[in-house]
């Protein structure tokens, strides 16, 4: 998790994007990091196709620098204490935010569901991917208000890659005087679909079998945490469930998961891995997709 550099907001002109632009700026207030908000446009296909008009691209860019530059009035005045800039950057959102990326801690982008429905665009999915930074994708809540205690919740198994997950999650929680959830997944073999046993609770999980080796792997992680942490309430949830299932469900009453982008327990050449792609995709809160710096 890079500790140094902006954290960068890409707004798309949504309704949406307020919600992107206030999570973002908290991230950032509690990171003690500069901002950089900047929205990314490409010359409409029909004109592109038919012609080159420089009128109107001149106006596009001149529409997207005032609406940045009213974002970055806002930004100023709800955090005072931020560096903020704003770029425009020119070309196919993709491509150029996963370049901007690359000077930046961390690339904060809205879900942008449709009609309601909490499925993210194709473009949060590839940058998840393709960023050379972390990333959060942020989705508005549409259900009640969060408990105050709603925890940053994060899913282990052992592997290099849940373990920085864990304790990046265990540095979130901290900075938001939050819980943290460790959550382990057991798969189980019972359900043909993949979607496990009925869970156990957070607070049943001493009654699991305590010599399973994976779930005292998992205790142990959550010790070390502790340790790691002294003072931040750490949380274990022992499942019979399907990974994904069961952190997508968490995430139902989470502040924010936390997921390595090559996945639990995911080969080395996968972009994103089976379970953190699905929890990004499903996930009810913001994900935090962490990548490693590796090439893709």
């Amino acid at each position: 998790m890079r500790a140094d550099g902006p954290v960068v907001i890409a707004l798309d002109g949504s309704l949406h994007s307020e919600h992107t632009l206030e999570w973002g700026l908290h991230e950032a207030s509690l990171r003690g990091a500069d901002v950089v908000l900047t929205r990314a446009w490409a010359d409409p296909r029909d004109l592109v196709e038919w012609g080159w008009y420089p009128l109107v691209d001149v106006e596009l860019d001149a529409e997207i620098a005032t609406y940045l530059s009213e974002k970055q009035a806002i930004a100023v005045d709800r955090y005072p204490e931020l560096t903020v800039t704003a770029r425009s950057l020119r070309g196919s959102e993709v491509p150029v935010l996963r370049e901007l990326s690359v000077s930046a801690q961390l690339l904060v982008v809205g879900a942008r569901g449709r009609a309601g429905r909490l499925r993210m665009g194709s473009i949060a999915a590839h940058l998840a991917a393709h960023s050379r930074c972390d990333v959060a994708v942020v989705r508005a809540s549409e259900e009640s208000p969060l408990a105050p205690d709603a925890p940053i919740t994060v899913g282990v198994d052992g592997s290099r890659a849940s373990l920085a997950a864990a304790e990046a999650a265990a540095r979130e929680a901290s900075m938001r005087s939050a819980p943290l959830l460790v959550v382990h997944a057991r798969p189980t073999v019972s359900d043909p679909y993949g979607r496990g046993m009925p869970a156990l609770s957070p607070e049943s999980a001493t009654d699991v079998d305590v010599n399973d080796p994976t779930h005292r792997a998992a205790q142990a992680v959550a010790a070390r945490i502790r340790t790691q942490h002294p003072g931040l309430e750490v949380r274990v949830a022992l499942l019979d469930d399907d990974p994904a299932h069961a952190l997508v469900e968490a995430s139902k009453d989470a502040a924010l998961v936390v997921v390595g982008s090559r996945g639990l327990g995911a080969f080395r050449g996968m972009l994103l891995g089976s379970v953190s792609a699905d929890v990004v995709r499903n996930a009810a809160s913001p994900v935090l997709v962490l990548h490693d710096g590796l090439p893709d």
